[in-house]
């Protein structure tokens, strides 16, 4: 009412926010191609991972926990650490939904 009355002495047409959302519609769409290439710095990283678990793609959602020494047998670095691994981890976690964890035994974890 207030606002109204706000409306008339400053002159404002009446806007209905309803008709604003009626029409709303995303600035952005975001589609996920399940087509992408995987790229060239994953591809041995993620053929291990779908040779010891199995197709990824069937695991979406789920998560991983391997030991740091496993994860070096079958997706070998040169700088043999944890953190050696995060670029792969975001890729899982962005592409196919699977949370990666590799724990060292070195790595005090915080509970």
């Amino acid at each position: 009412m207030f606002e109204q009355f706000i409306a008339r002495i400053l002159g404002m047409e009446q806007i209905s926010v309803s008709n604003r959302l009626e029409n709303a519609e995303p600035s952005v769409s975001v589609k996920k191609d399940s087509n992408e290439p995987i790229p060239e710095k994953y591809k041995k990283d993620i053929a291990g991972l779908e040779k010891k678990y199995g197709s990824l793609s069937s695991l979406t959602g789920l998560s991983i926990s391997i030991t740091l020494k496993e994860a070096l047998e079958f997706m070998p670095r040169e700088r043999k650490r944890v953190d050696a691994y995060e670029g792969l981890k975001n890729y899982l976690k962005r592409t196919y939904g699977i949370e990666l964890i590799i724990k060292s035994r070195k790595t005090k974890q915080i509970l």
